[in-house]
């Protein structure tokens, strides 16, 4: 069968994998595939029986549980059966396909995956789906294994193809992979996300694992580097990838220490490094700074001229008084002030 012309050749590759992985590879008479994860049992399911639809089969699940419990299928057109093991701490599933024809078709495909370059990251995919785990402790200590009795040539063949580093642990009898380049690389072929509790657990360590890995005064420099033009938090949040309060809290050392400035401009405060020389208002008040082109005028005339109350004009002024940009005569009359700093209007 050739696998380049299905539609879904890399579900397939992930299927290959989860087989692989908690398959029966010796039976040569059925296909089968088990879990605790009933989501693989049913996109197992959904693969094998789109790749062999032109074929006659059926399929039996077995649902095994510490008190034999019935537990809904939403599979069709199979038998199911209830067993009772009362080793089982959670309930777990073996899907079965009876049929020497299509076991021997199914082995072919999986040889030829197998061996394609092209779908090792969806083959690593399916087999942690079936094999891996995320462990988490203290010291910060965050690792990706995959369970393996002893060592698997081919899986190492893919992390090397991959530069993820690893090491195989007898004891734990797991192939062993620490360290935040080799999680980067496992985040690029999205290793979890066929499994969907590994998935969030990884995803969720992974985000924690990046932002506490940036180099001492990684961000604090980064962020200081980043503001020869005006941002908001929120931008520097969403560039450096860090939530708006811990961007904020570096903003407030680098303005507590004399480096930046704030400016408010339509509810939002715009930042900028102190050395720019750099003021920013809104285009209201340069609209009034400019008002003031060719001769000082009072409060009154501001109001007039941009229909607002006296107070309401009044209280802009003053604001670009303390930037110092317009002065207040002893005729209580604006005039505007020379500055050697560049002036921003957002």
């Amino acid at each position: 069968m050739n696998i380049q012309k299905l539609i879904n050749k890399y579900e397939i590759a992930e299927c290959v994998g989860l087989w692989l992985a908690e398959g029966d590879k010796r039976c040569n008479n059925e296909i089968n595939f088990s879990n605790n994860c009933f989501n693989l049992i049913k996109q197992f399911h959904k693969i094998i029986t789109s790749l062999f639809k032109k074929y006659k089969f059926n399929i039996r699940i077995y649902i095994y549980t510490k008190y034999g419990e019935k537990i809904d299928i939403p599979i069709k057109k199979c038998k199911i059966n209830i067993y009772i093991d009362k080793q089982a701490t959670r309930p777990y599933f073996i899907w079965r396909l009876a049929s020497v024809e299509l076991n021997k078709k199914w082995k072919k495909i999986v040889k030829e995956i197998r061996g394609n370059k092209k779908y090792y990251a969806d083959f690593l995919r399916g087999f942690f789906a079936g094999e891996g785990n995320i462990k988490t402790g203290s010291h910060n200590n965050r690792t990706i294994r995959i369970s393996q009795g002893k060592p698997l040539e081919l899986i190492e063949s893919i992390l090397k193809h991959f530069k993820i580093d690893y090491k195989y642990s007898p004891r734990e009898r797991s192939y062993v992979i620490t360290g935040k380049v080799n999680w980067d690389r496992c985040a690029e072929i999205k290793i979890a996300d066929l499994h969907p509790l590994r998935k969030l657990k990884f995803w969720r360590t992974y985000k924690d694992f990046k932002e506490e890995h940036y180099k001492h005064n990684y961000l604090d420099n980064s962020i200081f580097d980043s503001l020869i033009n005006p941002l908001t938090s929120y931008e520097l949040s969403i560039k450096f990838n860090r939530s708006q309060a811990r961007i904020y809290d570096v903003l407030d050392i680098l303005k507590k220490k004399g480096k930046i400035l704030n400016y408010r401009v339509r509810s939002k405060d715009y930042w900028i490094r102190k050395d720019q020389n750099i003021i920013i208002l809104s285009k209201l008040k340069q609209n009034y700074i400019n008002f003031l082109k060719h001769r000082n005028k009072s409060t009154k005339e501001f109001s007039g001229y941009f229909s607002v109350d006296w107070k309401s004009s009044f209280r802009r002024l003053k604001e670009l008084e303390k930037l110092g940009l317009v002065k207040r005569d002893r005729n209580k009359k604006w005039r505007r002030l020379n500055t050697n700093k560049k002036v921003i209007a957002l």
